[in-house]
């Protein structure tokens, strides 16, 4: 009877990953189609001054910033040549307790000729409090009916609030994500990922909403924030599904893309993707209620992507275990586990010696076991309460 019971567990996780990984994208793929959505037209200004300016949305650009002195100047200016009327937004810049000169090389970017129609509060915190704490200030002083989320060291396209002011011509929209693009190219295996998730995230918004958005440039109806735990790691998820759970659509536009300046060395990726890891099983938690029926299409995605994305290294160490434990039961299982070592070895292999293989194939597989040990590792942190609650720079 424990054989039976333990061929079901091996059958049935076997069967997640490859939903997950193969049938869910193209299931979702397969319905975007059918509804056949004509692209939405962005508007355009090319810096012109017109009355219809007048009908244009208002929004509160909220960043959120610790020890960014490097990047905070170019954001700035950036800032400030967005194709948009300069009244029509304002820039809040909140200093999380840096202990560099963030604040004050903000301050004289502020001052250069190119900045001085730009609307703007900067806001200096003595105390390093955590991202999610600061926000809730900058949400709180914000004067304007929508809120825009970015990161210092993502600049943004010209167009962006244009594109964020055409979409919120829908009422039934309550918040927008950009695309998110790397200035500096990854692995082969990294841009392959990339491309997959951005293909799932524009489904995902065709067929009902994308499930969280990027955190280098996002935007939500100020009336459809709600605060959340300050404890929150993945706050760029966590606040948009809060979104969707008022009955809201958020939508993903990859035509429009933040770039990221900042590059990250292989240790600090390590802990960047810890950190999300560990997020993304926080929310898995968090989020439960939204496994309701009643959120139709949207609670399919989200047990059929996130959730099970965060359960995947669980799955993973299932099907090993499992296949171990039947190894004496038929010559199948014998083949299935040592295929699994071989390539788990492998993968370790190449990292301990540093080795990138020139197979495209090979080099995904190394990135998605990579970042399922990352994954379990990030979610161990997380059960064991041993992740870092206030945000550090890496």
């Amino acid at each position: 009877m424990l054989d039976l019971i333990i061929l079901y567990l091996f059958v049935f996780s076997c069967f997640l990953i490859v939903y997950h990984h193969v049938l869910y994208p193209v299931l979702l793929k397969l319905v975007a189609k059918k509804l056949n959505l004509i692209p939405l037209e962005i508007k355009g200004r090319s810096y012109v001054k017109s009355t219809k300016d007048k009908q244009l949305n208002r929004f509160s650009i909220i960043i959120p910033a610790y020890n960014e002195e490097k990047y905070i100047a170019d954001k700035i200016h950036n800032l400030s040549a967005l194709d948009y009327p300069s009244d029509k937004y304002e820039f809040i810049l909140l200093c999380d307790g840096c202990s560099d000169q963030t604040y004050q090389v903000a301050n004289d970017a502020l001052t250069q000729l190119s900045c001085q129609d730009l609307l703007f509060q900067v806001i200096n915190f003595n105390e390093n409090r955590g991202k999610v704490a600061v926000l809730k200030d900058g949400i709180n002083k914000a004067k304007f009916e929508n809120i825009v989320l970015s990161d210092v060291s993502a600049l943004l396209p010209i167009n962006s609030l244009l594109m964020l002011d055409s979409h919120f011509a829908d009422d039934l929209v309550g918040a927008v994500s950009g695309a998110y693009r790397f200035a500096s190219k990854g692995s082969a295996g990294e841009q392959k990922y990339w491309n997959y998730q951005t293909a799932i995230k524009s489904r995902e918004s065709a067929v009902a909403s994308v499930l969280g958005a990027h955190g280098a440039f996002y935007a939500l109806r100020r009336v459809c924030y709600e605060e959340i735990p300050v404890d929150t790691i993945n706050d760029d998820f966590l606040i948009p599904m809060n979104v969707i759970k008022q009955g809201f659509r958020v939508v993903y536009e990859p035509r429009v893309a933040a770039v990221e300046l900042e590059s990250v060395d292989i240790n600090q990726d390590m802990k960047r993707r810890v950190r999300i890891a560990a997020g993304n099983f926080q929310q898995l938690i968090y989020l439960l209620p939204l496994l309701a029926p009643k959120y139709g299409w949207n609670a399919f995605n989200f047990a059929s992507g996130k959730a099970l994305r965060a359960l995947t290294p669980f799955i993973l160490l299932i099907i090993l275990l499992t296949s171990l434990y039947l190894l004496s039961t038929h010559a199948f299982f014998i083949y299935v586990f040592v295929t699994q070592v071989l390539v788990y070895g492998g993968v370790w292999l190449t990292n301990i010696l540093k080795y990138s293989p020139n197979n495209k194939l090979i080099k995904l597989v190394c990135y998605l076991i990579n970042g399922y040990w990352v994954a379990l590792i990030g979610s161990l942190k997380y059960m064991l309460g041993l992740q870092q609650k206030v945000w550090t720079k890496i």
